[in-house]
């Protein structure tokens, strides 16, 4: 897998008006869904490329006539494609009586094309998906949803002239792969909020004043490792030996890191803290043992 790239599997439930389409991405355990109109769902593909789609089998025509034949195809029956199976499957993964906890229940298109991509990952990955533990409604208020015609001629993220550099080439100067794949999502998703933005602005302007806090982050986030692909490793039992210590290590500097974003008088730093989990139970164990 390249360290700085997603590997999304999509799912998508084709309806006259309204569609249902959800991302996996089973090496970091991400999992969206959405709905809206063809154009909305195209979109929303070209931000996500999916290497592959799960369908409905009499709407493989439908797909490709809208979005076209590079997108490898893989089918199952109707029966996949129902609120009656979809549902329960989800909560059974989950552990929940409902979806409402996720902030979903008002998708039913989605609902279905996201139980269509884990039945897909239940017959292929025979239940190693304990880690895929969050289902995230794609909110399309929140973000400028940019078409393939936008994304290409501006060149943000890939680029068809050989050796040309794009947007994100010049941006990324990230410490980890995990923020590598933050930064493409935040190139591609622009955010549209002025609250939002503004609290993202204040973070990076209050950073740029304090170069020794930056500095001290930037060295803390060095020494990290790709916590959402150890976390599929372990769900899968492919974890050796020398990557639980790498997160124990991790687990440690995240700590680190949590305390030195609660000191500072900077709100948005200390939301940050209060949100990192440095699993300390769990370090300690594999330390132990």
């Amino acid at each position: 897998l390249e360290q700085k790239e997603n590997n999304f599997l999509g799912a998508i439930h084709l309806q006259e008006k309204v569609s249902g389409i959800a991302f996996v991405d089973i090496s970091t355990g991400e999992f969206y869904l959405a709905e809206g109109g063809l154009e909305y769902i195209d979109k929303l593909m070209q931000n996500f490329k999916p290497a592959e789609m799960v369908i409905q089998r009499n709407m493989m025509g439908t797909f490709r006539e809208n979005f076209g034949e590079k997108i490898l195809l893989t089918p199952f029956d109707d029966w996949v494609f129902t609120s009656d199976y979809a549902e329960p499957l989800l909560t059974n993964h989950f552990q929940t009586n409902s979806l409402k906890g996720f902030g979903v229940e008002n998708l039913p298109n989605g609902i279905i094309a996201a139980g269509a991509a884990l039945h897909y990952l239940n017959e292929t990955q025979k239940h190693k998906t304990q880690h895929i533990n969050k289902l995230n409604r794609i909110e399309e208020e929140l973000y400028v949803w940019l078409d393939r015609f936008t994304v290409r001629n501006l060149e943000l993220v890939h680029s068809s002239n050989e050796n040309a550099i794009t947007l994100l080439d010049i941006l990324d100067q990230t410490l980890s792969p995990m923020g590598a794949r933050l930064l493409k999502k935040w190139v591609l998703m622009p955010l549209k909020e002025k609250v939002l933005i503004d609290e993202r602005l204040d973070v990076v302007q209050f950073l740029i004043e304090n170069n020794g806090l930056r500095n001290d982050m930037a060295n803390l986030t060095k020494g990290i490792g790709d916590l959402e692909r150890m976390g599929s490793k372990i769900a899968t039992g492919k974890v050796n030996p020398r990557e639980l210590l790498q997160l124990a290590k991790s687990l440690r500097i995240i700590q680190k890191l949590q305390q030195l974003c609660q000191k500072q008088a900077q709100k948005s730093l200390q939301k940050m803290g209060e949100q990192l989990n440095p699993c300390l139970s769990i370090c300690e164990r594999i330390e132990k043992e």
